[in-house]
């Protein structure tokens, strides 16, 4: 029998594997996988420069404003006014194209408080991944560029930062509140290919719970 639809969305702390670990759902289920590709999408379908989106990634209105002042006088974009780029209108456009992805065939969606904009579909299996703060370090230096592991550690506050405070500004919800999801998950106990085989079982549960109602 044909598997319902469903999205596994990933909410993660920076250099946890979150990424790594949708990936290899993705795989796992042979599903789509979204991160970046969201930002190129929702791009195009507002006509908003590609630059704005990458630089709006995970961040309220506030901050955002301040990152992209510079860049609408220095470059000329101011034409197209700061009410067009606010971060609401950047969040509803992300959203829309989630939504879509979402629509169109079950996936994997990593960040951009997916969860929340998918929460009235009838499988949306929310996950976040926390892990060891050695761990994140040593991923960190490994995959991002970080010299040491006070820059690392640097790097891991500065993002957790941005991402709580994004998600806690457009949901009713915590980032990293157990309660926020339905599953939180410690990568560094069993691993990137570990976990994810557990979370696959988690989602294959849940699938047939569903089906079975």
């Amino acid at each position: 029998m044909e598997k319902p639809r469903f999205v596994i969305t990933i909410g993660r702390q920076f250099g946890s594997g979150g990424r790594e670990l949708g990936r290899r759902l993705a795989d796992l289920f042979g599903i789509p996988y979204y991160d970046k590709e969201l930002i190129a999408a929702a791009s195009k379908e507002s006509g908003i420069d590609p630059e704005y989106f990458e630089k709006a990634d995970e961040q309220i209105p506030g901050t955002l404003i301040r990152a992209l002042t510079a860049n609408l006088i220095m470059g000329g974009g101011a034409a197209r006014g700061q009410h067009a780029l606010a971060g609401e209108n950047i969040f509803k456009f992300q959203s829309d194209v989630i939504r879509e992805v979402a629509q169109s065939g079950s996936c994997v969606v990593v960040g951009r408080c997916a969860d929340y904009i998918l929460r009235d579909e009838p499988l949306c299996i929310s996950t976040f991944i926390y892990a060891s703060t050695e761990d994140r370090i040593e991923r960190i230096m490994r995959c991002h560029g970080a010299r040491s592991p006070k820059e690392a550690a640097e790097m891991m506050r500065r993002i957790d930062k941005k991402r709580a405070a994004y998600y806690d500004f457009y949901t009713d919800k915590r980032w990293g509140a157990a309660v926020s999801y339905d599953l939180c998950i410690d990568s560094s106990i069993l691993g990137v290919e570990q976990t994810a085989q557990l979370l696959r079982d988690y989602v294959e549960r849940r699938i047939a719970a569903e089906a079975a109602r």
